[in-house]
């Protein structure tokens, strides 16, 4: 038996053997010697202490015990080292729970102010500090029929916007091209604002928009149809026209000249073809314009299709026609209304003289001797000779001889 609580005192923890070693120096006794015989060791245990001893031999796996746990209340704490509390543990799990709850309702918190700024941002226009573009300048050509509205090209533009404005009413189109037609849009005469800018991809701001470009469209006004029959010209009324010109032209590559001037307003126009009636006699071609108010936006209509009319006049014939034997001349008076016709003679119903009248005066005087001697003459014939298309020859006078 003494050799088995040798053997398990020398089996000991270290820090065990250090327990009995200082609590003997602290009573006046010496350090066990645990490898010392039984009866040595007797002397300075006591019957508590050999209790305590017995119990760590016969279970030593059982009384095995952190260093914590076997500190008895004569042994000094370290200095630095302070007794655990029970509570605090529990503080310290109120602390984390604390941390926790704070976390969540901070990033609540930002959460919140995202969603905020994102409202706010749809409400009132505010967006994140991006790179704004450029503002774009607008031109407006007219190309014949077509109307051309453009910018300048931006390789950032997702978007190329263009506004057109007339009045209250606002047409927008958005294109992928910097240049788009409106020649659609501009279905009134009048003033159009046209406006455009760049709308931006999510990386850079949309720009401003242009400056306005006032563009003024010009209506033409519709040609009117013409017809002629019975010697007048009639057309159908065109709307906003003010007035209408007739022009006319001694063939279809001459010079135009105005004729007339028609302010009629009714439904139906027409216009007498007798005012040509002052006009040389021949073939004139017509056209109609419909005019205009002044100040406005619309433009003198473009000239009707042609009309040909065949101006034809009637010569008179001579008058006051006599015969001098003696000096072989004839005499007549011409009318007045014509010129640069001719004069024929015709004598004995064989002879055929023509002479040109330039109307220098309306009294002619011809000697005949040139041609015929008096005392051949045995009967003198004379008319106003036309080309009898449009200007028809005079009945013929018989002219008596002396």
């Amino acid at each position: 038996m003494e050799n088995n609580i040798n053997n398990s005192k020398k089996e000991m923890p270290e820090h065990i053997r250090k327990m009995f070693e200082q609590r003997h120096s602290k009573s006046g006794g010496q350090p066990d010697d645990l490898s010392a015989p039984k009866d040595e060791q007797s002397e300075v245990l006591n019957d508590s202490e050999k209790q305590t001893e017995k119990d760590v031999v016969e279970n030593p796996d059982e009384n095995e015990v952190t260093e914590s746990e076997i500190v008895s209340d004569n042994v000094t704490p370290k200095a630095n080292e302070e007794e655990p509390k029970p509570h605090e543990d529990e503080k310290n799990k109120k602390k984390r729970k604390l941390s926790k709850k704070a976390l969540i309702i901070l990033i609540s918190c930002i959460s919140a102010a995202c969603i905020l700024a994102l409202v706010l941002g749809l409400v009132f226009g505010l967006s994140p500090r991006y790179t704004k573009m450029t503002t774009p300048t607008v031109e407006v050509h007219t190309l014949s029929d077509r109307t051309i509205v453009s910018v300048d090209k931006n390789d950032n533009a997702q978007i190329y916007e263009f506004e057109i404005s007339f009045g209250d009413n606002k047409d927008t189109i958005r294109s992928n091209n910097s240049s788009v037609m409106i020649t659609s849009y501009l279905t009134q005469p009048g003033q159009y604002i046209v406006r455009a800018r760049y709308v931006g991809d999510n990386a850079r701001e949309n720009s401003d928009y242009s400056q306005a470009y006032i563009y003024l469209n010009y209506k033409t006004l519709a040609s009117p149809t013409v017809t002629l029959e019975n010697g007048l010209l009639t057309w159908g009324r065109v709307d906003n026209a003010e007035s209408y010109y007739i022009y006319y032209g001694s063939d279809e590559n001459s010079p135009l000249y105005l004729l007339a001037t028609q302010t009629d307003g009714t439904q139906n126009i027409t216009f007498d073809m007798s005012a040509l009636s002052s006009q040389k006699a021949g073939k004139y071609y017509l056209y109609v314009q419909a005019v205009a108010p002044a100040n406005s936006y619309y433009i003198n209509s473009d000239l009707s299709a042609v009309v040909e009319y065949d101006n034809k006049k009637n010569l008179s014939a001579p008058t006051d026609v006599t015969y001098d034997s003696d000096l072989n001349t004839i005499m007549m008076t011409l009318s007045k209304g014509e010129t640069d016709y001719k004069i024929e003679i015709v004598i004995n119903k064989t002879y055929t003289y023509v002479y040109d009248f330039k109307g220098e005066s309306t009294q002619l005087t011809i000697d005949l001797s040139p041609y015929i001697s008096a005392q051949d003459i045995t009967s003198i014939d004379v008319r106003a000779l036309g080309d009898d298309e449009y200007l028809i020859s005079s009945q013929i006078v018989n002219v008596a001889l002396a």
